[in-house]
């Protein structure tokens, strides 16, 4: 059986609505018990996973049906600053060497991330027949 394109573009809309409101809610629960009830970072970690996981899901799902999904340089920036900032807070950075090994890191992991994302492109079109073997 074959569902009407309207009814699916509908669904996936209201899923996109819920799955924004979930991950913004979830945003405001992460600051309010860090910066209002000053729970260590530490406390937070399931809350924030949680999160992490949201954010990624998406990218991940269109890297494996080849869409690619990137960041612009403003996304990248503030993913930076947040990972910073994170980093301060839960007193990781105390040197320019702690900023320098948090650097080496976030570029190693996100060329790890880009490499994957690149590779799952890649696989889908050579599966769809888009792109030659070569």
């Amino acid at each position: 059986m074959k569902k009407d394109e309207r009814i699916q573009t509908t669904v996936n809309r209201y899923a996109a609505g819920g799955f924004f409101i979930w991950q913004f809610l979830l945003s405001i629960s992460l600051n309010y018990r860090f910066w209002i009830l000053k729970q260590h970072p530490r406390e937070l970690w399931d809350i924030f996973a949680i999160f992490c996981f949201g954010i990624f899901f998406v990218p991940i799902l269109c890297a494996k049906k080849g869409i690619f999904f990137p960041l612009s340089k403003w996304g990248w920036l503030a993913l930076c600053i947040f990972l910073f900032a994170l980093f301060f807070i839960m007193g990781q950075i105390h040197s320019v060497a702690d900023v320098a090994g948090v650097l080496i890191g976030l570029l190693l992991a996100m060329g790890l991330l880009i490499g994957i994302a690149y590779f799952l492109n890649r696989r889908w079109k050579r599966k769809e027949g888009i792109e030659d073997e070569n």
